[in-house]
């Protein structure tokens, strides 16, 4: 449907019909209960925090333990949906800054897994390209250096550490 149609749909409702309507799809999608609430007390700070949280339990049971795995299509979504919520570009580096972060302190605690390290990279030239691309070094230049040389300390880790397989050679 386009949205050309919707407000035809719409402008011929009354608004009884239509606040039925948002409460019903309020009930109906989640989705639509946070983007609602946002809309009502649009507070992008503590948002950001409720998504952080979101993120961080992603990486870290609440006790703090690691969890095994990851699941990064519920991160991706995560982030999708506040950068479509939330439009202030400080808002959306932090959080891709701190997924970035979030992640760089569980692959060290999950013994440097060389299967997140490309996801890691990714996490972390998202963040370096949305900063640059809206004008934030001045306000994020030094997480984003800091957390570069953390990416690198654990790349070389793993290679300096590769297990030895018999019959291989490192070189």
């Amino acid at each position: 449907m386009s949205k050309a149609k919707l407000k035809k749909a719409l402008a011929a409702l009354d608004k009884e019909e239509i606040i039925t309507m948002v409460t019903e799809l309020y009930d109906a999608r989640k989705e639509a209960k946070e983007y609602l609430e946002y809309w009502i007390d649009p507070d992008a700070g503590k948002e950001l925090e409720r998504v952080e949280k979101l993120v961080d339990r992603q990486f870290f049971t609440p006790q703090g333990v690691s969890r095994r795995t990851l699941s990064l299509p519920t991160i991706n979504k995560l982030i999708k949906d506040f950068m479509s919520i939330c439009f202030e570009p400080e808002r959306v580096a932090d959080l891709l800054i701190y997924t970035a972060e979030r992640m760089a302190d569980w692959l060290e605690v999950r013994y440097r897994r060389v299967a997140y390290r490309t996801s890691l990279r990714k996490y972390l030239n998202e963040a370096t390209l949305y900063v640059e691309s809206h004008e934030l070094e001045p306000l994020y230049g030094i997480r984003i250096e800091r957390l570069q040389s953390r990416v690198e300390a654990l790349e070389n880790y793993q290679e300096e550490h590769a297990p030895r397989r018999w019959g291989w050679r490192r070189r």
